[in-house]
């Protein structure tokens, strides 16, 4: 069960538009659109090396 949608009274659209990204990301996990922790450990240990990994994408 998703939690709550999290409303706000702050007019900073920059807050607005963090929330609105992480409740997308909730409801995309919810929804098993995840990348293994694998693939992304994989990926992130190739930055700065000359053979640096493209981004792992959703299964």
């Amino acid at each position: 069960m998703s939690p709550a949608p999290i409303t706000h009274h702050d007019d900073d659209a920059e807050t607005a538009a963090f929330i609105e990204a992480v409740q997308e990301g909730i409801a995309d996990a919810d929804a098993g659109h995840t990348v293994p922790y694998s693939a992304v450990r994989e990926w992130l240990l190739s930055w700065g090396t000359e053979h640096k990994k493209p981004a792992p994408h959703c299964e």
